[in-house]
């Protein structure tokens, strides 16, 4: 039998209170919501696999939709409503990218497994031919770059999302010259299906880092009720349920079925509660694991915060 209580009930033991800035970016100097402990042996991990629709927050502020998929390539729409397309290999440079005045094309000279499925001690070394094109004007810049990257090993580390184990994957990015030009690391996490902390330093910007926030389903194809009865599921995990716990929906006429758990409870610097969960959505068969932090904005109103 689950046991249920009020929010205002739930034990918050010290251990469990981590204070983070709620509404503010954590940067690679804090890294205030990171931690790292070696992690176990893993089975061999295989290339990401996405699901129109579903949408991915990060501790800056990025707020990512898959919108498409052709073959390896993955379309994605930004918050600001500009494209990118990536490859499920997200060690490949971007094919594409669109920013304000500019846009972005690459071309690499690598297969989409050359690190996959990944394993410690994998290597990949390659070429990328680049251009920008400046919207306004048309005109063009071309580049190349070189890259080397390595399965360098394996991590239990905790984000905003939660506590996963990951392979930790390192890139370098030098010139024709073979001059260094960035380092860019990930920490995958083959339960998610995806990267939970992205680091970057550049030769002439510096550091930037992301953290994943939460991964929430698409949910714009499913009849009203089931829509109805996923969120009514997942918001009374959140509200009414001890870490733990677990709240389960299922459609009789559809099958889709949904469990949701809560896992730490604690109170941002702004004062709200959050908590960690996971959420298992079936549908057609296939079970696919949701992970993130919401915060409470009110009596069953959790929201995935924008920011980390």
């Amino acid at each position: 039998m689950l046991f249920y209580a009020p929010l205002r009930k739930l034990s918050l033991s010290t251990a469990a209170l981590i204070f983070i800035s709620g509404c503010q970016s954590i940067g690679p100097t804090g890294m205030l919501n990171f931690s790292a402990a070696p992690g176990p042996s893993l089975p061999p991990a295989a290339l990401p696999a996405y699901n129109v629709g579903d949408i991915y927050y990060y501790s800056n502020g990025s707020r990512e939709q898959v919108i498409g998929i052709s073959g390896e390539t993955i379309h994605i729409e930004r918050r600001n409503k500009r494209k990118i397309s990536n490859f499920r290999d997200f060690t490949i440079p971007t094919p594409y990218l669109e920013g304000v005045l500019k846009e972005y094309y690459k071309v690499s000279n690598t297969s989409a497994n050359a690190l996959w499925p990944l394993t410690i001690g994998k290597t990949s070394k390659f070429s990328t031919q680049g251009r920008t094109v400046i919207k306004a004007t048309g005109d063009e810049k071309t580049f190349n770059q070189r890259w080397d990257c390595a399965v360098n090993g394996t991590e239990r580390v905790r984000v905003l999302a939660g506590e996963f184990d990951t392979y930790k994957i390192k890139c370098r990015r030098l010139s024709t010259s073979g001059r260094w030009w960035q380092n860019r690391s990930w920490n995958y996490s083959p339960t998610l299906g995806t990267y939970v902390m992205r680091q970057d330093f550049y030769k002439k910007s510096g550091s930037r880092f992301r953290e994943l926030t939460a991964i929430r389903p698409s949910l714009r194809n499913e009849p009203a009720n089931v829509r109805s009865g996923i969120v009514h599921a997942w918001q009374t995990a959140l509200e009414n349920t001890q870490a733990g716990g677990l709240v389960s929906w299922t459609d009789k006429k559809t099958g889709t079925s949904v469990q949701v758990s809560p896992l730490t409870t604690y109170r941002a610097a702004n004062n709200q509660f959050c908590r960690t969960y996971k959420q298992y959505l079936t549908r057609k068969g296939v079970t696919r694991i949701y992970a993130g932090v919401a915060c409470r904005f009110g009596k069953m109103k959790w929201r995935t915060p924008r920011r980390g």
